[in-house]
């Protein structure tokens, strides 16, 4: 009697046990296939193909992030000291579309363009520009021979007022445009050389704030 429960328990080892049911929301998420879609710099830069991104859904690159030297934006190497920050605000057909959120001078320009007997200056401070966009400002001057501390808070004062002013002017893009040409830099320097001689005009940092 014992034998034949025995039998009967290992006559079911070679049955295969049912699969699990896929549910509707499995087999869509498994439907998904991810490919690839190229990434467009902005207009001001003639919406040139940067580089590619992977997704599944166009929706999924909106709001994604990038950093873009500029160099490679205008095949010139004497751009490279220059990091500028995109990010995905459209995707159009398969290209996802980018504006410019931010500009970065690098450490190792910065300290090339800083000299024996000169003085430089930094600063940080808050500017609104023409479309009410609040951007973070990081100005650097360099000037030609040493000067006072009065001098240089001098300096500090007048460049915040005079950058402050003209982002009043200017929408946030051509903020960037003007920056990226150096044009900016170049009109801070003229209004500064009353003040003393001064030797250089940069923009460290400019940075969108959300």
């Amino acid at each position: 009697m014992a034998k034949g429960k025995k039998n009967k328990k290992n006559s079911t080892k070679g049955i295969a046990k049912p699969k699990p049911k896929i549910t509707k929301k499995q087999a869509t998420v498994r439907k998904k296939k991810k490919k690839w879609f190229g990434i467009i710099a902005p207009k001001e830069f003639n919406n040139k193909l940067i580089g590619e991104t992977f997704a599944a859904e166009p929706g999924e690159m909106v709001g994604r992030a990038l950093k873009v030297n500029l160099m490679n934006l205008y095949n010139d190497y004497k751009r490279q000291g220059v990091n500028l920050r995109l990010k995905v605000v459209s995707v159009n057909d398969d290209n996802a579309v980018c504006k410019t959120v931010g500009y970065e001078l690098l450490k190792s320009h910065s300290r090339r363009a800083v000299r024996k007997g000169t003085d430089k200056m930094d600063d940080s401070f808050v500017a609104e520009s023409k479309d009410g966009a609040k951007s973070r400002v990081k100005p650097m001057i360099i000037t030609r021979h040493r000067v006072s501390d009065a001098v240089v808070s001098d300096i500090r004062r007048k460049s915040a007022a005079y950058l402050s002013e003209k982002f009043k002017e200017l929408t946030c893009t051509e903020v960037f445009e003007s920056i990226i040409q150096t044009k900016l830099q170049k009109e801070l320097r003229s209004s500064l050389l009353k003040t003393c001689p001064i030797g250089a005009c940069e923009i460290r940092a400019l940075e969108i704030l959300e």
